[in-house]
């Protein structure tokens, strides 16, 4: 086998760099488009419901706030858990370092992008499943802050990914 000169790494390299930065622009095009989104609550409501990725919007001290119907199917939450605040991200998932992290990063203003994640969306030990279903592999999450007028981040969002 023969080395690669330094043309063909630096090549390879722009290659890998022209990659993430696509990756991250629509990343932030996703973001800014969510966060407009929620100046129109019917709308933003509608569009969280029916996105086919499960989506949880937490609140500072780390209760779920609200779900989308991907996640309430996916981890058996439901309305009434969410209303009374018995779901604390910081209690069902303390064993996910990286996601219980990168929660607490998006309430200080910080977007993580998180890969190979084991199975977060089955540490809802509270919540039952439906027996029928068979639960999907989700090993990414995208977290972010969404702030008031005021820049005060108010919550933290995750999407979670195949």
């Amino acid at each position: 086998m023969g080395e690669k000169t330094k043309e063909q790494l630096l090549s390879e390299l722009l290659e890998i760099q022209k990659e993430l930065e696509e990756k991250v622009q629509y990343h932030d095009q996703m973001i800014r488009r969510f966060q407009m989104l929620t100046a129109n609550e019917g709308l933003f409501s509608q569009i969280i419901d029916f996105c086919p990725y499960p989506i949880a919007v937490f609140m500072p001290q780390g209760i779920l706030e609200t779900v989308n119907n991907a996640f309430a199917a996916e981890t058996g939450a439901n309305p009434e858990d969410l209303g009374a605040g018995r779901l604390n991200i910081y209690h069902c998932i303390s064993d996910n370092i990286a996601l219980t992290s990168a929660i607490r990063q998006a309430f200080a203003g910080e977007t993580c992008f998180l890969d190979d994640l084991k199975n977060p969306l089955l540490r809802f030990p509270e919540q039952k499943r439906k027996k029928d279903s068979t639960p999907k592999n989700y090993r990414k999450a995208i977290v972010f802050p969404i702030s008031a007028e005021d820049g005060l981040v108010i919550h933290s969002v995750a999407v979670f990914t195949i």
